[in-house]
């Protein structure tokens, strides 16, 4: 069964709002908002809003997902490299020859510690401003 032009770009439009953090009742509104236009008038959704993309972004600007890489990068940065770092001066504490870059393996301990610390801390305020977040939707 082949979906309208309608159909299609409601469905673009609630996938891209998802993706963009915007809460489930703001994300069924503006659908619906979109469909009813498109029903009552039988204009091309893309003529009447633009392309899906472009109309989200007058409810949630890319920049979020910019936000969302670099959260998720600086993540992976700090659980791995964190992790990696405490193992290897782990490792120097039992035995000689493991150091890692010349520390001490005390040091290598502390700033792995200190990683991965900062990387439950990144996510933890994350977390927070994003409930906030959603606690403020207007439309």
């Amino acid at each position: 069964m082949t979906a309208t032009p309608g159909e299609e770009y409601a469905e673009e439009l609630r996938e891209i709002l998802e993706l963009r953090d915007v809460p489930a009742e703001v994300v069924s509104q503006i659908v619906r908002e979109v469909q009813s236009h498109v029903a009552e008038s039988g204009e091309d959704p893309v003529a009447a809003f633009g392309t899906a993309g472009e109309y989200a972004d007058n409810f949630a600007p890319r920049s979020r997902i910019t936000r969302f890489w670099l959260l998720t990068v600086s993540s992976v940065f700090l659980a791995f490299g964190g992790t990696y770092v405490l193992i290897k001066g782990v490792f120097a504490l039992l035995g000689s020859g493991h150091d890692l870059w010349t520390l001490s393996p005390w040091i290598s301990v502390a700033l792995g510690a200190a990683g991965i610390a900062s990387f439950i801390a990144l996510i933890l305020i994350a977390g927070a401003r994003s409930k906030r977040r959603s606690h403020t939707w207007r439309l």
